[in-house]
């Protein structure tokens, strides 16, 4: 116990030495969340991390109200989640940390189920302690574990870190430490629910916020965080098309360097690609910045054919018009929507939604979108081409086929009012019609077809 009141001590001694930028107070915790952080913190010092701490100063304070409003409608309009919640401890190895989690009766009447440890494994660099609230989940690293991570790739022995498991040797510098190896600055703030403080490690975190600027926190440079982990390109293309915000100068790739990815596992890159073309990612200001500087998207859909990567942009202003014609039908009530995580189409499964002419079945589900999405980006592949991007992404035989029949009906000189899919329309408005968002809903749904008086 001694042990640990000398960390939390040191803790307090991390937020007095940084230049703490503001305070998040209890009220902004959601019930689980305020139970959870309460008997997280009686276990080990502890930060709470990446995009919570960002949503919450967005949602808040007033660092950008701009953001603010345009996230909070889109969020409503798509019908998006709060995300996970990270969690950074310190003092102990996240194995340790487990097995007090699993003793701990206050933390457990708090999940939905027992604590979970994902070893570190493959793609996995750190061990994971998942917990299951209502409504979202907490994933928990530890500080000792990063630290010792990279001393490791550095040849050095656990001992020969800047911390070891003593929590009274945390320190301000391990912090900045930890956050020059996240992936954009303003996801490397640091919320202490002890104290109610917000430390911005960095220096540039509120700032870019405020400013609306994509910044890599590495030390160094951008170049060598995206050698460190190349993915990181592509969630900072998504959190720059989610939020509307300006890539940083550094953070670019060579134009010459088509092999960005190399050394990247298929699983994660195709992880971050499906995220970003969930709707409230908004997935066309994400395929407009794959095509710069290293031709990203020549990689990610090389099967697509040259006449689609050729003509690429033309692709990315289809699928434009597709999320205005899309978020209007939201704003109006015509159809809702749900976007939280990817979801495939499995074999077998029951006939798309939009694929019906029944406008009454008006939600759109991920699947839903991102055959959509994909139909609009991909008008000018040809089947052989649709099926080698469909192994690409691994989307499956069922959902290619969807992205196939929108594209066939789609293109159809005249289409039926009344019997032609909702997407087969939402898609032809998008792909092959100049008609405006207003126009296009003002007249539908269709009204139903007069009933047959009576004999």
């Amino acid at each position: 116990l001694l042990h640990w009141a000398t960390g939390c001590a040191k803790m307090a001694a991390v937020s007095s030495t940084a230049r703490v930028s503001l305070r998040l107070p209890p009220s902004v915790w959601a019930p689980a969340e305020a139970a959870t952080f309460e008997a997280l913190r009686s276990l080990a010092p502890m930060w709470v991390t990446g995009g919570w701490v960002r949503d919450k100063l967005l949602e808040f304070t007033e660092t950008n109200p701009r953001v603010r409003q345009e996230w909070q409608e889109m969020q409503g309009l798509a019908g998006c989640a709060a995300g996970d919640i990270d969690v950074l401890v310190s003092g102990m190895s996240c194995k340790d940390f487990y097995h007090r989690c699993r003793r701990d009766e206050n933390l457990r009447v708090s999940l939905l189920g027992p604590p979970v440890l994902v070893r570190a494994r493959g793609a996995r660099s750190l061990d994971t302690v998942k917990l299951r609230l209502p409504g979202t989940d907490i994933d928990v690293t530890s500080l000792v574990d990063c630290q010792n991570f990279r001393a490791a790739k550095q040849g050095l022995p656990p001992e020969q870190n800047v911390s070891t498991s003593d929590p009274s040797r945390t320190s301000f510098e391990a912090l900045q430490e930890d956050a020059g190896h996240r992936d954009v600055t303003f996801n490397s703030f640091y919320y202490d629910p002890s104290t109610h403080e917000v430390v911005d490690p960095t220096g540039r975190g509120l700032k870019d916020l405020e400013a609306g600027v994509i910044r890599m926190p590495h030390p160094r440079s951008a170049a060598e965080s995206i050698a460190d982990d190349p993915l990181r390109v592509l969630r900072c293309y998504r959190f720059a098309a989610r939020f509307g915000f300006d890539l940083d100068e550094a953070l670019s790739l060579e134009p010459s360097d088509k092999n960005w990815a190399k050394g990247v596992s298929p699983g994660r890159l195709l992880n971050e690609v499906k995220k970003a073309l969930l709707l409230h990612n908004r997935p066309s200001r994400f395929l407009a910045l794959l095509d710069g500087p290293g031709e990203v998207h020549q990689t990610l859909f090389s099967k697509a054919g040259a006449q689609t990567l050729d003509h690429w942009q033309a692709g990315v202003g289809r699928v434009n018009r597709l999320e205005t014609i899309v978020l209007e039908g939201l704003r109006r009530g015509h159809i809702t929507s749900r976007s939280i995580q990817w979801r495939g189409r499995p074999a077998g499964s029951s006939k798309a939604a939009f694929l019906s002419p029944d406008w009454r079945k008006k939600g759109m589900y991920e699947n839903d979108w991102a055959e959509l999405v994909l139909a609009a980006l991909l008008w000018s592949c040809d089947a052989k081409a649709l099926k080698g991007v469909g192994s690409q992404l691994e989307l499956g035989g069922a959902m290619v086929e969807t992205i196939g029949k929108l594209q066939e009906g789609a293109r159809k000189k005249s289409i039926s009012p009344q019997t032609a899919p909702p997407g087969v329309h939402l898609l032809n408005a998008a792909a092959a019609s100049s008609e405006s968002a207003e126009s296009f809903w003002s007249r539908w749904p269709p009204p139903p077809p007069p009933r047959a008086p009576p004999p």
